[in-house]
């Protein structure tokens, strides 16, 4: 991957909350993310990605213990990748998306998706 840093830091830097998904189950995972997934967030920093501000969030109905599994998430990266490789970081498999919503972003970018190997899991309790 040929990551542009400035501009990917610039572009989460200056993404608004008020831009985001404002679903429940999406502000849990802007607001839990960092602190339960910290290998993941210390990775995606290290490429100018914010794990707090994702581009798509997907998951499943809670269960009867309030627990919420997220099955994908994916991120705007502006550069090139060259590559299909996989990163395995933590219980976290990266790779480049395939699938996704239109970015309605101009200059060369792609998105990373990121599955759980294990599982992803947040409570909707305190």
């Amino acid at each position: 991957m040929k990551i542009d840093l400035v501009k990917t830091r610039e572009y989460y830097n200056l993404l608004s909350s008020d831009l985001l998904c404002d679903c429940a189950y999406c502000k849990l995972y802007y607001l839990k993310a960092r602190k339960e997934f910290s290998e993941l967030a210390v990775w995606l920093e290290r490429y100018g990605v914010d794990i707090k501000k994702p581009f798509e969030v997907m998951s499943l109905e809670p269960d009867e213990n309030g627990m919420l599994d997220y099955i994908g998430v994916q991120y705007i990266v502006f550069g090139v990748y060259s590559n299909y490789n996989s990163y395995h970081i933590g219980n976290f498999n990266i790779r480049i998306a395939y699938s996704y919503p239109s970015t309605e972003v101009s200059e060369e970018h792609f998105v990373l998706e990121v599955f759980p190997i294990n599982s992803m899991r947040l409570s909707l309790k305190e």
